[in-house]
């Protein structure tokens, strides 16, 4: 199917220029920086993960992932617990702590929402919101099948 180049410019100029925006909001609150977020909702996605597993996903040194681990335990956001499975492993999951602060930061998320979309009406907030996943879940699958594909980059796999 063709898809029209001057729209899909368009999409990755949108993109990018959302996902800055959304860095300079992030950088903006006092509550959670964005490493700490989405390392707690990765942990909150997967209830229980190694810490391999976290730098690996959100594609961190796993040294600079230990440290926060360790700031985010030293805080009580995170326990670390045996792997029944593998007495030599540890797994982190969320504490009471973690999931009241990561459930915060999300109200506060919803707030500024609120906020910037106070002129747009609901349906286009459904549809935005429907896009949005639909865009995450092509995005995350595109990047599983080039993962798949070793030593093949993202954009030289074609469909």
């Amino acid at each position: 199917m063709t898809k029209d180049r001057n729209e899909l410019q368009k999409l990755a100029y949108g993109t990018l220029r959302l996902v800055k925006e959304f860095k300079h909001a992030q950088n903006r609150r006092s509550d959670l920086d964005r490493v700490t977020f989405e390392i707690l909702m990765l942990i909150r996605q997967k209830e229980q993960v190694r810490l391999t597993d976290i730098a690996n996903e959100l594609d961190f040194n796993p040294s600079s992932i230990t440290r926060r681990i360790q700031s985010l335990k030293q805080s009580g956001y995170i326990a670390v617990i045996s792997d029944p499975k593998d007495l030599r492993s540890s797994l982190i999951r969320l504490t009471e702590i973690g999931e009241g602060a990561l459930l915060h930061f999300l109200e506060k998320s919803i707030d500024g929402l609120e906020h910037i979309l106070k002129d747009w009406n609901d349906d286009e907030i459904k549809v935005l919101a429907d896009k949005i996943l639909r865009l995450a879940d092509s995005m995350s699958d595109w990047r599983i099948a080039a993962d798949k594909t070793e030593g093949v980059s993202p954009n030289d796999v074609r469909e």
